[in-house]
């Protein structure tokens, strides 16, 4: 392992529990990464032991900052939650094989509450930088938890081939929603892009949700080596 001292430069509040923290070396350098990488974080513990968690990049490396959207929950978040700008982490990275392939001709990201974290990275290189076609379902419980909702509500509308599908599953609904009021499935899929076809799909949330879709999106024939997935818990 290779941790190094970054500066957390500033963070935004995408919701009360849901925080994107933006880092870079003392000197403002950042590291080389791809869309989908991870990176190790590391801080000291309460009793002065060091104490690390891994993070998918949000940030697109043409950023300025490397970002990481993180939820509220458990004892290192609660510490994360207490830095200040100035303040130091060490990070180690990058790491991970969830990455884009170049041979796809169209992409679907599917991503739950936090889940849109690695996937705005590659959104943006698919979108930005490819020139390919790409299509965007976000669940969360609450519209609270769809984090980057403006931003990627603005880049559908500024780049005809990225096509956007919000999903609110709770009761609360801000007024006047238009999005899905259910979990993402492959029948809404289906039933939104009209073919599974051609199409690589990019899983990022719960085990159980990665899980239920890869089953489903198999069983529907897609082949196994068109479905890549970043799951936890």
């Amino acid at each position: 392992m290779n941790f190094q001292p970054f500066v957390l430069k500033e963070f935004v509040d995408e919701s009360e529990d849901v925080r994107t923290f933006k880092f870079s070396k003392a000197d403002g350098a950042i590291p080389i990464y791809k869309p989908g990488h991870f990176f190790l974080m590391r801080l000291k513990g309460e009793d002065g032991k060091p104490v690390q968690r891994s993070y998918s990049v949000a940030s697109h490396p043409d950023e300025s900052l490397l970002s990481f959207c993180i939820k509220l929950k458990g004892a290192f978040t609660h510490m994360l939650w207490k830095l200040k700008a100035g303040d130091t982490v060490e990070l180690d990275g990058p790491y991970g094989v969830f990455l884009l392939r170049a041979e796809d001709t169209e992409r679907v990201f599917i991503g739950g509450g936090v889940g849109i974290s690695a996937l705005r990275s590659m959104i943006l290189q698919t979108v930005k930088h490819d020139g390919k076609r790409a299509y965007l379902f976000h669940a969360a419980h609450e519209f609270s938890g769809l984090a980057y909702f403006s931003e990627m509500k603005k880049l559908a509308g500024e780049y005809p081939l990225f096509k956007f599908y919000s999903c609110v599953t709770g009761e609360n609904k801000p007024e006047g929603w238009g999005g899905y009021c259910e979990r993402i499935s492959v029948p809404m899929i289906k039933a939104a892009l009209g073919t599974l076809s051609e199409k690589t799909f990019y899983l990022c949330g719960s085990k159980e949700m990665c899980a239920g879709l890869t089953t489903a999106l198999l069983a529907e024939g897609v082949a196994k080596d068109r479905i890549k997935k970043d799951e936890w818990g």
